[in-house]
Formats: C-alpha cells, sequence, structure tokens
C-alpha cells in the first residue's frame, strides 16, 4: 500500500468571530435602543434586582452623552465572568432555566449593550468565594480583539451588590429615541405584566418610577379555552385603569406576554373602554423571543389563533362590562345638580323623556368619556342634551356630539322616528316651559319689580316670541308697525290685490301703530276665513282709563273707515291689555249682552279689555288641559318596547311612577356589589 493511500483524522476546535457575535446578536438582534435597553434590564432582574435606575447624562451641549443602567442585584462574579459573561450562546445555571420568572435564555443578552452604544464600561459587585466582596470593573469595545481586560479589587462587606453599565458613542443619540419619555414608554409596555405579578419590584428612568401598580383600578383574569398545543395554558387579564389608557405609553390595549415580557400588542376593534388594558399570558410567546421572531409574530399561525380567541374573550368582556357600567354610569349621572330629571319620574310622559335622555347622554359618554370633563364641562354637556331632546335636529346634535357611528345613528333613529311618542315628549316639554313662562310673566306684571317695568321696550319684547298667549292658532305677522303695514300684510293674508301706497295713505289714523297684529286663517268653509287680532300693550304701571279705551276704539274707527281692510270674510278683535282696570272700565268689561271683556261690537269689529291675570289664568288652563291628554295617552304608549328591548339597563334602573331614586339605589345596591365588573 503507499503512503498516499493510509487514512487519518483530526480534531478542530469551533471558533468563532467576535464582530460576528457583537453585530448579529447585539447591534443587529434588537430593532430599536429601547427594546435593547429592556433586555438589559430582564438580565438585572434575572440577577435578583428589585431596583433598577436608567439615566441619561447630557454633555455642556445638552446633547445626549451616555445612558446608564443600574441595579441592585447580585452583581458578576469572577467566576461568572469567566465561564458565562465571555461564553456567546451559554446555557442558564441548573435550576434557572425552569423558573418561570427567569428571562435569560441563550446567554446573549449582555450584548444587547452593542445596539445602544459602540463602548460601555461595566462596574460590577459581588461575593467573592470568602463571604467577602469584590468589585470588578472592565470595558467592551466592538475594537476588542478577544480579550475582555478586567481590574479587580476587595471592597468593603457595607459596599452595595449590584451593577453598573455606563455606555457610550450611543447609536441613537436622538431626542425622540432616547428621552426619558420613549424610554418609560417602551419598557413600561415591555415589562407592563411583570410590574403588575412582581410588586416588589422596582424600574426607574430619570429618577421617576414606572408605576403601573398605581394606574390600575380593578383586574379580573380568566383562562383562554379552546386552544390546542402549544398554546395551553394561556389567560387573559382584564385591567381597568383609574385613568384613560395612554396611547403615547400602551399604542394598543391588548399586550401579549411570556414571563411578563410583552412581545406583540393588538388592538380591540372596540375596546370595552378607554380605561381598558387587556394583558395575555401564553408559554408559547417565549418561543417566539427565544427564535428572534418578535418582528414577524404577526406571520406566525399558533400567535393568530392566540390573538382571535383573546379578542373574543375581550369581547365578551366589552359586553358584561357594558351593561355594569352603564347602570353605575346613569346611576352616577342622576346625582349630579345639574342632571335635568331630580326625582322620580311622575308619569309616562316624563319616563319616556328621562329613559331617552339617559341612552343618549350614555352613548355620548361612551365616546367622548364624560367623567373625564371637568365640572362645568359636564354640567355644558348635560345641559345641551336636555335642550336638544325637544329640538327636531336631535339626532344631527347628538351624532356631532358624540361622533356617533352610522351602527349607533340608525340605532338612535329607530328611537327618535317612533313618532308618536317622540311628538308626545317634545309636545309635554313644550307645554312645561310655556307653564314656566306664564309664571313668570305674571311676577314680572304683579311682582315687587312690576311698577320698573317698561312697556314698549320690555314687556312688548318679551311678548313678540310668546304670541300664543292669545290664542294657540294666531301666529306674528307684524310687531310694532303702523296701520300702512298692517294693510299689506293683512290684504296678502286675505289673498286680496295690492292697492297703491297713496290710497293707503288715505284712511284716518293711519299712522297709528298697534303694539302686535297677529294672525289665524281656516280653511274649511265659512265666511269667516281670517281672524286677525291687534294686542295694546299697557305698562303694569298704568291702570285702564278711558283715555287707554279710547286709542283702541279709534284703531277700530280705521278698520272700519278704510276700505283697504275686508270686513266680510275677517274678523277683526282688538284687545286692550293691563294688569288692572278703574271701576268706569270694570263696568263696561261686564254688560249683560255682551261677553266678559268685550266693550264694543262694530260689524266684524270687537273691541275687548282685559287684565293679565285673566290672559295668564286662561292660557294655563289650555296648557294644563293639554298636559292632562298627554299624560293619559302616554299611560296607553308608556316607554317604547324598542328603549325596552335595547336599554334594558338605562330602562331597569328608571325608578318608578312614586319611587324616589334613593329608593331604587337602594334597591339596586345588593346587585351593583355582585356585578363583577367595578367601572373605571
Amino acid at each position: 500500500m503507499t503512503a498516499n493511500t493510509i487514512s487519518s483524522s483530526y480534531e478542530l476546535s469551533w471558533r468563532f468571530e467576535q464582530r460576528v457575535a457583537f453585530e448579529h446578536l447585539g447591534s443587529q438582534k434588537y430593532s430599536t435602543s429601547t427594546r435593547a435597553l429592556g433586555e438589559l434590564v430582564s438580565n438585572a432582574l434575572d440577577a435578583g434586582a428589585d431596583r433598577i435606575e436608567i439615566e441619561i447624562r447630557r454633555n455642556d451641549l445638552k446633547g445626549i452623552e451616555s445612558i446608564s443602567i443600574t441595579d441592585n442585584g447580585s452583581g458578576i462574579s469572577r467566576a461568572q465572568l469567566e465561564d458565562r459573561f465571555v461564553v456567546v450562546g451559554v446555557k442558564p445555571p441548573a435550576g434557572e432555566e425552569q423558573e418561570t420568572t427567569h428571562f435569560g435564555r441563550f446567554g446573549v443578552g449582555r450584548l444587547a449593550v452593542c445596539r445602544i452604544g459602540s463602548m460601555s464600561k461595566w462596574v460590577t459587585v459581588s461575593e467573592s468565594s470568602h463571604s467577602a466582596r469584590v468589585q470588578s470593573t472592565f470595558t467592551v469595545r466592538l475594537s476588542d480583539k478577544d480579550k475582555l481586560k478586567v481590574d479587580e479589587k476587595p471592597v468593603s462587606k457595607s459596599t452595595p451588590l449590584g451593577t453598573r453599565i455606563d455606555i457610550y458613542n450611543l447609536r441613537d443619540s436622538d431626542e425622540e429615541s432616547l428621552s426619558p419619555t420613549r424610554i418609560s414608554n417602551d419598557l413600561l409596555t415591555q415589562f407592563c405584566s411583570y410590574l403588575l405579578g412582581n410588586p416588589n419590584r422596582h424600574i426607574y428612568v430619570q429618577g421617576e418610577e414606572l408605576d403601573v401598580r398605581s394606574m390600575v383600578q380593578t383586574s379580573e383574569t380568566e383562562n383562554i379555552e379552546q386552544l390546542q398545543e402549544p398554546l395551553r395554558p394561556a389567560t387573559i387579564n382584564h385591567l381597568l385603569l383609574a385613568t384613560p389608557v395612554d396611547r403615547s405609553r400602551f399604542k394598543d390595549q391588548l399586550l401579549f406576554a411570556a414571563k411578563g415580557r410583552t412581545v406583540a400588542t393588538g388592538q380591540p376593534e372596540e375596546p370595552p373602554s378607554p380605561h381598558y388594558l387587556g394583558i395575555v399570558e401564553c408559554p408559547y410567546l417565549e418561543t417566539i423571543v427565544t427564535s428572534n421572531r418578535e418582528g414577524l409574530v404577526g406571520m406566525d399561525k399558533s400567535f393568530s389563533q392566540l390573538k382571535g380567541a383573546a379578542l373574543e374573550k375581550v369581547q365578551a368582556y366589552r359586553e358584561k362590562y357594558k351593561a355594569n357600567y352603564s347602570r353605575y354610569f346613569i346611576e352616577q349621572a342622576r346625582q349630579r345638580d345639574f342632571y335635568p330629571y331630580p326625582g322620580a319620574p311622575v308619569d309616562a310622559v316624563s319616563s319616556a323623556q328621562q329613559v331617552v335622555y339617559d341612552v343618549i347622554l350614555e352613548k355620548v359618554n361612551e365616546n367622548i368619556n364624560l367623567e373625564s370633563m371637568t365640572y362645568k364641562q359636564q354640567a355644558v354637556v348635560f345641559r345641551l342634551l336636555q335642550r336638544s331632546l325637544v329640538n327636531e335636529n336631535i339626532l344631527d346634535i347628538v351624532q356631532e356630539i358624540a361622533k356617533l357611528s352610522d351602527e349607533d345613528a340608525e340605532k338612535f333613529r329607530k328611537v327618535l322616528e317612533h313618532t308618536t311618542l317622540n311628538s308626545i315628549i317634545k309636545l309635554s316639554s313644550e307645554v312645561t316651559t310655556r307653564l314656566q313662562f306664564l309664571d313668570i310673566l305674571n311676577e314680572l306684571v304683579y311682582g315687587d319689580n312690576s311698577k320698573h317695568l317698561k312697556e314698549r321696550s320690555q314687556l312688548h319684547r318679551i311678548l313678540e316670541p310668546h304670541c300664543w298667549l292669545f290664542g294657540p292658532q294666531y301666529h306674528l305677522a307684524a310687531s310694532d308697525k303702523s296701520f300702512r303695514t298692517i294693510i299689506k300684510r293683512h290684504r296678502a293674508l286675505a289673498k286680496l290685490p295690492d292697492v297703491p301706497e297713496e290710497i293707503i295713505n288715505l284712511p284716518k289714523g293711519i299712522k297709528d301703530i298697534p303694539d302686535l297684529f297677529l294672525a289665524a286663517t281656516r280653511t274649511f268653509p265659512t265666511d269667516i276665513k281670517n281672524y286677525h287680532l291687534l294686542v295694546e300693550l299697557k305698562a303694569p304701571s298704568v291702570p285702564l282709563k278711558r283715555k287707554e279705551v279710547e286709542q283702541v276704539r279709534r284703531y277700530a274707527q280705521t278698520i272700519l273707515d278704510s276700505h283697504e281692510f275686508d270686513k266680510t270674510s275677517t274678523r277683526w278683535d282688538l284687545y286692550l291689555v293691563a294688569s288692572r282696570t278703574n271701576d268706569e272700565i270694570e263696568l263696561d268689561r261686564k254688560q249683560k249682552d255682551r261677553p266678559f271683556g268685550c266693550l264694543y261690537i262694530l260689524e266684524n269689529v270687537y273691541v275687548w279689555a282685559f287684565q293679565w291675570s285673566e290672559i295668564i289664568a286662561k292660557a294655563k288652563e289650555e296648557m294644563q288641559l293639554v298636559l292632562g291628554h298627554l299624560q293619559k295617552k302616554s299611560k296607553e304608549l308608556e316607554v317604547s318596547d324598542y328603549l325596552r328591548e335595547n336599554y334594558p339597563e338605562i330602562f331597569d334602573s328608571l325608578p318608578r311612577a312614586g319611587e324616589t331614586s334613593g329608593a331604587k339605589a337602594r334597591k339596586n345596591k345588593k346587585s351593583e356589589k355582585m356585578a363583577t365588573v367595578t367601572p373605571a
């Protein structure tokens, strides 16, 4: 056998380029500096630290010079430096691999410093084998060749254990990437679940703690069932924060975590509340981290199944929360002194009004979070909604305030298009408003300040928008205009041809100016189709005497003498109204052959004298009659079936007629204590 045909074997040692390790497992592994900081925080937590501080230091030009991470963990001993720190990819120590709170798995986390900066200085204090304490100092640079030089010296036993890392030559030195706010927000997102589960661990950024526990008002955890391996077991923790979720800190309201470390996030299409934050815990997510697939988690089929199941849980929680919160919110709203329906509803009309108002108020709160507003802001919204309830454009107003979705808008349209119910609510509110006005008017003309009330500049202007006072059939045709204008308006209403200006000027009294000209028209067959009313007002300090009667008598004569006024198919009533009359005029108002108050009947022209008390009493009687009919009709309708079916949580919380709000609250107190969700 020749020499060149003899076989042999030999062994080669694996060698790793330092550059490859630092770049692929350090500077290129993490997408952001804050993500790399999270890796260093994880290492500190694995070292048993319960206090971790991150500090940004600036140079004289206010630029970012370095960033430091300090912890009070067990430090890095010489044995750990030799056997673990300089060995890339070392396994966790025996036993630690099984610990659920241990983050490290592949022994490369310390290389995260390479993503933050090209040089880092480490100072660590640890226990030596003789129970003494040793301080080790070394520097990690990308340019170092193979060796890690460590300076070691003994320190006193009182020296705190722990590690401090100062990182220089930062890769992201701009304000946005390494601002305290950005670091705090990213770390809070990454460690939210961990900090909640480990209240004895604390992370500080620039002296301020990431205190997630103080943000949480209520917490409810449930299992996510119907998951196949490898996703089991999985849980979701529904949190309600004391304030709305800060979207600068939590971009999404659903976090997916492994061992307390957030791996991915998601946003529910309809979160239960602006205060809601959900945290999903699943061991499978750890494999996403260890295989360095966090950036591709959205493409992972198993993760997609987990996310879908979690979102279903969020939706179910939303329905439960919404029912409890709606009842809670409405009960709280009714305690406000600006809530427009104090006390229990007295009849079905007020009950319907209150239910519709509560439905709208709850929907507005759902969209704009009324509870986060100031007291004054809430008062404005409450009162605006109450006024809009009787407005024909209520849906437009509410949609603009709450920015309702098309689905919600259609839902409200169905509520408001129950024509009979809606009309009753509107008319009932209008009647109530008119009754209030009548009380105010009575105080104006008979109260302590009546002697100061002026007729033309005050009383006249007050009555202009309330011509219904003299009869619901009338509308205002002219106010404070001369007979010249009244002739033109009258002929237009009576469908008579216009007359030349020079003819209008002929009648005597053409320059007289009655206070109000009201008109009404009847379309059914009758000789009298047009009903016109002239009202002459007198200040409360002026009693009716012969002089005032003669003024109205002159108005009647102007109508009779002028051919431009129709007196065949038009009836003219002239009212003289004051607070009181003298004895002479009082006798004229009580003539046996005429209706009470009628002074003269001249063809189709009737002259009347009334006191304000009589006008007000007659109007009140009419309003009370209308209100009685509405209440009778509303008893047949009560609250619509649509409201009862779609908003049971609000309808059921409404006090019944005769039941006080306090009694209703006491009755609900037991059920409120049993609620599984306490609103934020």
